[in-house]
C-alpha cells in the first residue's frame, strides 16, 4: 500500500509486461527500468524463475534487458537485430584517443567494422540551435570515421524501425550480415 493504495512491485509489473505485450512494447519499458536502476538485472531473472506464469517470452524480454539502452528506439533496434539475425552488436561502444575527443556510439559491430547510430529528431532541436547540433554531430562522425576499424557509420531513424526491411537493406549495404 501507498497512499492508500495497493500497488505491484516493479518488477512484477514488468514481468507482466514482458508476458502480455509485444517484444518491441516490453522492451523499451524494461531497459527504462534498468537504465533508471529502478531495478536490477538479476531482480528480473529472479522475478521470471521464480514465477509459474513467466513464460519463453517474458523470459526473451527480461533476458534482453539492458541498462545500456538510452533511449526506447535503441532498445526497439535491438529487437529488430534479433528479428534480423544480426550478430550481437557492443552497445555504448566508446571510441577515444588520448588528448583527442571521446565518441560513444549506440551499436558497434566489429567484426564487420560497422557503427550503428540511432537518431531522431529531438538530438537536434529547432531553429538556430539545429544548425550547430547537425554541426557538432557532423565533427562527432568524422572523429568515429577517422578510427582505421571503422568501415562505416549506419544512421537509422523510427521509419527503419518500423519497417525492418528497411533496416535490413540498410544493414546489409554495410556489411552487417543478417539472416
Amino acid at each position: 500500500m501507498f497512499a492508500g493504495v495497493a500497488v505491484e512491485p516493479l518488477v512484477d509489473v514488468l514481468l507482466d509486461i514482458a508476458a502480455s505485450e509485444p517484444l518491441c512494447t516490453a522492451l523499451p519499458i524494461i531497459d527504462a527500468a534498468l537504465h533508471g536502476r529502478r531495478v536490477l538485472s538479476s531482480m528480473l531473472s529472479e522475478t521470471a524463475g521464480a514465477s509459474a506464469t513467466a513464460h519463453d517470452k517474458a523470459a526473451t524480454a527480461l533476458g534482453m534487458g539492458s541498462a545500456l539502452s538510452d533511449s526506447p528506439a535503441e532498445s526497439v533496434c535491438r529487437v529488430r537485430f534479433r528479428l534480423l539475425g544480426t550478430p550481437e552488436p557492443v552497445q555504448q561502444h566508446v571510441f577515444s584517443r588520448a588528448r583527442d575527443r571521446t565518441a560513444v556510439v549506440d551499436f558497434w559491430f566489429p567484426d564487420q567494422g560497422v557503427v550503428v547510430e540511432v537518431d531522431g529528431r529531438a538530438k537536434y532541436g529547432d531553429g538556430a540551435d539545429a544548425a550547430a547540433a547537425h554541426w557538432q554531430e557532423k565533427q562527432r562522425e568524422d572523429f568515429i570515421r577517422s578510427f582505421p576499424e571503422v568501415r562505416t557509420v549506419v544512421r537509422v531513424v523510427w521509419a527503419d524501425l518500423m519497417e525492418p526491411e528497411r533496416l535490413r537493406a540498410k544493414l546489409l549495404r554495410a556489411g552487417v550480415p543478417c539472416r
